[in-house]
């Protein structure tokens, strides 16, 4: 009896790493065509979900703050990571600080990460990572390209249905396999040590479930919310850059060059200040040595040469 246990706990298990490389190796061959979507299970056969020639001419915009359904499988949504990069130029950076968060509660979204730089001398700047709801990412964006003059604006769009998929084919077949284990070791009643291995086995399962859900929820996340990183300057009379002509190439490298030198004699100067004690102190103690040492150097030549003519 406890030989058959073992025995029938390794099938379940050889059957489980064969099941899961069958799929491992259909979401390979499924990401060759970016329309068509398999799902394979284990109570249900294989269907092919493509995405509807209506639902693929939508824009951008219209697919956001929902996800698609694929035709034949109406259970399969579209998860689409969505994330931007605004750069501004504003102001007034405490201003432009406040409207950012007001902006984020209207659209009941929150700051990841913030960074404001408020030294004194220094041009102000700052940066935030912030996460909003899929379903006000293009509001939230439009509106914070107008707290200034939108330098640069980037959207990026990752589509991870797939993985999505996959991740929750694998979580049910793994939950299966873990049924089955549990009904083995109900139905146990041999020795120990057979006992132990089944539970090894069960608790190797559990954690693999458990990695792949934490993934899930990552992804469940990131796709919920997206992601907006916002850098803002403080720069005054901000006028934006126009096509450059000969005239003005001259005059930047006439600005340039005066630039440069105007640098290079103040790093001069600041080298001169900062060596200054240093040549004073090397002073005081050099110029003693070398007048003892020519007084010495001129007492040996004189005593050489008085010495010549006895020698």
């Amino acid at each position: 009896m406890p030989r058959t246990i073992v025995v029938n706990a390794i099938a379940v298990l050889i059957v489980s790493t064969v099941v899961g490389t069958f799929v491992g190796c259909e979401t390979h061959t499924r990401r060759a065509s970016s329309d068509a979507l398999i799902l394979q299970n284990h109570s249900e056969p294989r269907m092919a979900a493509e995405l509807s020639p209506a639902a693929a001419g939508e824009s951008a915009a219209k697919v956001k703050g929902r996800f698609v359904a694929f035709q034949g499988a109406p259970n399969v949504q579209r998860r689409i990571i969505y994330e931007a990069n605004v750069s501004l130029v504003v102001k007034d950076m405490a201003q432009t600080e406040s409207q950012i968060a007001s902006l984020l509660k209207k659209a009941d979204g929150y700051v990841a990460e913030a960074n404001v730089d408020r030294r004194q001398g220094e041009q102000l700047t700052g940066v935030w990572r912030v996460r909003v709801p899929v379903g006000q990412f293009d509001s939230f964006l439009d509106a914070v390209s107008k707290l200034g003059v939108a330098e640069n604006r980037k959207q990026t769009a990752q589509d991870i249905t797939e993985e999505f998929v996959d991740l929750e084919a694998q979580i049910k077949n793994k939950k299966q396999l873990e049924d089955r284990i549990v009904a083995l070791i109900k139905d146990a009643s041999g020795k120990i040590k057979d006992v132990i291995e089944i539970e090894h086995e069960l608790a190797r399962v559990r954690g693999e479930i458990e990695q792949m859900e934490g993934r899930l929820r990552y992804l469940t996340n990131r796709t919920d919310f997206t992601t907006v990183s916002i850098s803002a300057r403080v720069e005054e009379n901000y006028v934006p850059p126009a096509a450059p002509s000969f005239a003005s190439r001259i005059a930047q490298a006439w600005g340039m060059s005066v630039d440069a030198l105007k640098n290079f004699g103040e790093q001069l100067t600041i080298a001169v200040v900062y060596a200054f004690p240093w040549l004073v102190v090397l002073g005081v103690v050099a110029v003693p040595v070398l007048l003892f040492a020519r007084k010495r150097t001129a007492a040996s030549r004189q005593a050489a040469s008085t010495g010549s003519p006895q020698n």
